[in-house]
């Protein structure tokens, strides 16, 4: 049996998963909690709706690829953050990073003024 290495970033907490383990499962069987808020209270139980359950990952090929109701479910998300899967949804098929309650919403960290782009008028030439 194939297993793979699921390192949880925040968490800093790596386990071992066999090939094609659902990754919702896998958190929570090893203590990782991949919902944002209340534990899952006002999830879907792993219907694929709600998007609660949203991870990031750098590596989205180690993950089965999204079926039709998860890719409608993340439509609700900024098309700019990639990496965005939901847990329930996913199944492990090789080694990945995840990042468990990820910045979906990435508000004012993006504006020019906090991420260098921003020029002030007193700074502008004459």
């Amino acid at each position: 049996m194939t297993m793979h290495r699921v390192h949880f970033r925040k968490e800093n907490v790596t386990i071992h998963v066999p090939d094609g383990a659902n990754l919702r499962d896998a958190c929570l069987a090893h203590g990782v909690d991949p919902y944002p808020a209340l534990g899952g209270l006002a999830s879907c139980r792993s219907k694929g709706l709600c998007a609660t359950c949203v991870i990031q990952t750098p590596e989205p090929g180690s993950l089965s690829q999204p079926e039709k109701r998860e890719r409608k479910a993340l439509k609700k998300f900024d098309a700019s953050i990639e990496g965005l899967r939901l847990s329930c949804q996913a199944k492990v098929i090789d080694d990945l990073t995840v990042v468990t309650d990820p910045d979906t919403e990435p508000a004012w960290k993006t504006h020019g003024y906090y991420s260098g782009r921003y020029e002030h008028s007193w700074n502008q030439p004459d």
